[in-house]
């Protein structure tokens, strides 16, 4: 029989390995548009074209990862952690 505090521990640990999971699957997504800007710079003739691409990339990483890193779930899971270890 799992006792409530067993519940909340485990529940709290796989909580953890979601958000772990997310945050590197946006990762390996970020890196993979990452991928294509560098294709798009290696790609364009003039000068002009290869500073659109650094800003396009720019942008990208000041705007497009941090979000979807989904930070608040692994600091929800961390504190969930906490509370079940007290419980213990």
């Amino acid at each position: 029989m799992t006792t409530p505090a067993e519940f909340q521990s485990h529940y709290a640990e796989q909580r953890g390995r979601e958000a772990i999971a997310q945050a590197r699957a946006t990762l390996e997504r970020a890196l993979r548009e990452i991928d294509s800007y560098a294709e798009r710079y290696d790609s364009a003739d003039a000068l002009r074209d290869k500073t659109k691409v650094l800003n396009w990339t720019l942008n990208y990483l000041a705007t497009s990862i941090t979000p979807n890193l989904r930070l608040d779930l692994i600091a929800s899971a961390q504190a969930e952690l906490v509370r079940a270890d007290t419980m213990q």
